[in-house]
């Protein structure tokens, strides 16, 4: 069985007034990462996702939503 992921990672950054590149520095990531998770292309790693969460003062299902 497949699990769909959806995310709210845009939504909080932009909360934070944080951009896509500035995120991706803080979780250790390239830009390009962040906007893929964004748009759904690519999930994130269990690990990475716990970063971005934290990163975001959030807790990881708010950020992340199983489908």
């Amino acid at each position: 069985m497949i699990m769909e992921v959806e995310n709210r990672i845009r939504e909080f950054r932009k909360e934070k007034n944080l951009s896509q590149a500035k995120l991706a520095k803080l979780v250790g990531l390239k830009r390009r990462s962040i906007m893929a998770y964004e748009n759904n292309t690519i999930s994130p790693t269990v690990e990475t996702a716990y970063k971005i969460a934290k990163v975001l003062d959030k807790d990881f299902t708010e950020v992340f939503i199983l489908k």
